[in-house]
């Protein structure tokens, strides 16, 4: 496999919205798309009362189709149930991860190395858990915040590094939503702080031989759109992370990039009427949203001014083909989670054109 090819790396939580996104995504971007699944409960239902995260791994399995992705699981409490509990379990060298992995080998995975200073200071456990399976698996992945000192990377990465054997790392550093942090300062002084922790990283002793990749993650989606857009029924707002990218891509192809697919981080759950029915659209650097009260045939009218809009292009995809269909009077759904699907579809679809650039 020429690991090369891939050039964008999303993070997504195995929830229906992400998962149809990028389902939907056509074969020729998905094949450019390095994945990064957290792993969070399924829909609790009275057959499955605890979400049982195996029904998780069997939509990846359909989804991937062979294609590798790298595999962590959800650390916000809402999302976790207590099977994920047990896998970030330090405890026997994260002897639950381990049995986990070892159940889905058939699966193209790229595990991450879950990192426990408080219950593992010294890493003994990570150390162990790498020792234990690197020589299965050709990638492993680490993910890690900037704004660390040269020191305490190194105290993390050594020694993991140590016992890689032929395995190489993808470095992840994800410092979440940037969104409050640009708007405060810059994005400047943001890619700085990611710029800092790249040139750590990949100047550490022989990281020729077992650094893959370092990939830049970031988030800007906003929780409220009203807020970012200064508007009740249309507004626009900034993608932070194309700015991002436009401050770093210089480092290219040695720096790669994710984000969070247009999901905002923090998700809440939408309850039974208090959402305001909504299509969103994006070009390369900004999002554009419609909203109208909810009566019927709210949806209708958003994705008729969708396509009305000067600034929204259709390239094609299953998203376009949605807002057509329901600008024409048949949405083929009318909730928020499918409509987010949408947007994360043409949004990746999007970043993968900017990043085959």
């Amino acid at each position: 496999m020429d690991w090369s090819n891939f050039i964008y790396f999303p993070v997504l939580k195995t929830k229906d919205a992400e998962l149809r996104a990028i389902s939907s995504v056509d074969k020729v971007s998905r094949e450019k798309i390095l994945p990064i699944y957290e792993i969070t409960k399924s829909r609790i239902t009275k057959k499955n009362s605890l979400g049982d995260i195996v029904k998780r791994l069997d939509q990846i399995r359909g989804i991937q189709n062979g294609l590798p992705f790298i595999l962590d699981v959800a650390t916000d409490p809402k999302q976790t149930n207590s099977q994920i509990e047990s896998i970030l379990s330090p405890d026997d060298g994260y002897r639950f991860w381990r049995e986990w992995l070892e159940a889905h080998d058939d699966l193209s995975i790229v595990p991450v190395i879950h990192i426990n200073l408080e219950d593992d200071e010294d890493l003994d456990e990570a150390q162990s858990f790498v020792r234990a399976v690197a020589h299965k698996y050709p990638k492993m992945a680490l993910r890690l915040p900037t704004g660390l000192e040269e020191e305490e990377y190194s105290e993390i990465l050594d020694p993991i590094v140590s016992v890689l054997g032929e395995s190489k790392l993808y470095v992840l550093i994800d410092d979440g939503c940037i969104r409050d942090i640009v708007k405060k300062s810059s994005i400047g002084a943001v890619a700085q702080s990611y710029q800092s922790t790249f040139e750590i990283i990949a100047e550490m002793d022989d990281s020729e031989n077992w650094l893959e990749k370092v990939v830049c993650i970031s988030g800007s989606f906003p929780q409220q759109v009203k807020n970012e857009g200064v508007g009740d029924e249309y507004g626009d707002f900034d993608i932070f992370e194309h700015g991002l990218y436009l401050q770093l891509k210089k480092n290219r192809p040695d720096l790669q990039f994710g984000d969070y697919a247009s999901i905002n981080i923090n998700q809440t759950e939408m309850r039974g009427g208090t959402f305001v029915p909504r299509i969103d659209f994006c070009t390369d650097s900004k999002f554009f949203y419609y909203r109208k009260r909810r009566e019927s045939g709210s949806y209708i009218w958003c994705a008729k001014k969708v396509i009305a809009d000067s600034d929204f292009v259709d390239n094609g995809t299953w998203g376009d083909d949605e807002i057509n269909s329901a600008a024409i009077g048949s949405p083929s759904g009318i909730s928020p989670s499918f409509w987010i699907s949408v947007r994360a579809c043409n949004y990746m679809t999007r970043r993968v054109k900017i990043l085959s650039a």
